[in-house]
């Protein structure tokens, strides 16, 4: 089951970023239709702006 859950890839040079909205809205649905419950209302936390 791990091997269903999608994961953020890291950058080819090994580091992390904020993620904008988008990215956040989109790993949600890709959990949500990982785990069979596709169309969950993502939690409201919305994604901090990048500096």
């Amino acid at each position: 089951m791990q091997e269903a859950v999608p994961v953020r890839p890291e950058r080819p040079d090994g580091t992390h970023s904020l993620w904008t909205q988008q990215e956040q809205d989109r790993h949600w649905a890709d959990l949500c239709e990982s785990m069979g419950v596709p169309g969950q209302q993502r939690p409201s936390r919305p994604a901090e702006a990048a500096a």
